[in-house]
């Protein structure tokens, strides 16, 4: 069976906020004894079904420390996905631990910038109407907005700010060394296992780097699809769940 490297988002892709939650549905993140992100039963049924040839790699822009939070279902081939990517790209997981060579290459990456996200993160913290700004695992930078026009008026007045990614994601406006992105993230991927087929999954502007890269892209609405330059893609039915929709056609593709 060919091995399948399936680099999936996160948030509003495998998981979901309280928001969205549905009776049935299963709490996987606390934080500070509240309950944060949800499964659906059929989403933790699907991932303990994915067989030894699909490796998935959640790729988040989650530190560390957010991304530990999340409890998985036990898998058939183990317990929890034995890679991930988190910071944007800028971390590599192996088994819980940040991988020193990814890490290194991700620093070296980032170190040009580094001034630059120190004096934006000053001036940003200057203003009234950010609610908050934060680095994260010294890799990029991101603040929240009091609604999603504040957001738009921010990306507009910092786009390209010292040579940086600017990306706006709901309330959230992230800043980025060029080459710290999903897309860089999901190369990487690829020549560590060159023999596998790519698929990736993601629901945001922040996935679609990653997703232009990917032999077959999942996306969950034609809205983002039409932002997407790769002709390899699927959009979920209307009438499916993504998450669920994801992972069954992982399940496709592995047999």
């Amino acid at each position: 069976m060919r091995e399948i490297l399936m680099a999936c988002d996160l948030d509003n892709t495998l998981i979901y906020s309280y928001k969205h939650r549905v009776p049935g549905d299963s709490c996987v993140e606390w934080l500070d004894g509240q309950e944060q992100s949800f499964m659906t039963a059929r989403t933790q049924a699907l991932l303990q079904q994915l067989p030894d040839n699909v490796r998935l790699v959640p790729v988040t822009t989650r530190s560390q420390e957010q991304y530990q939070r999340i409890c998985w279902p036990v898998f058939e081939a183990g317990v929890g996905p034995q890679w991930a990517v988190c910071s944007n790209g800028g971390l590599l997981l192996a088994a819980g631990e940040p991988e020193p060579a990814w890490q290194a290459e991700a620093a070296e990456r980032v170190a040009p910038y580094t001034q630059i996200l120190a004096e934006l993160a000053w001036q940003l913290r200057e203003l009234s109407e950010y609610k908050r700004c934060r680095m994260v695992d010294d890799i990029y930078l991101y603040t929240v907005c009091q609604d999603v026009a504040e957001a738009e008026r921010c990306l507009a007045d910092f786009y390209g700010f010292g040579g940086l990614q600017v990306v706006r994601g709901g309330r959230k406006v992230y800043f980025l060394p060029p080459e710290i992105n999903k897309g860089a993230a999901a190369r990487r991927l690829r020549q560590r296992w060159s023999e596998a087929l790519l698929v990736a999954a993601g629901d945001s502007e922040l996935d679609l780097p990653m997703l232009e890269e990917a032999d077959l892209a999942l996306l969950p609405n034609v809205a983002l699809a039409e932002q997407l330059t790769n002709p390899w893609s699927r959009v979920c039915p209307a009438h499916k769940h993504f998450a669920e929709f994801v992972l069954e056609m992982a399940l496709d593709l592995a047999f």
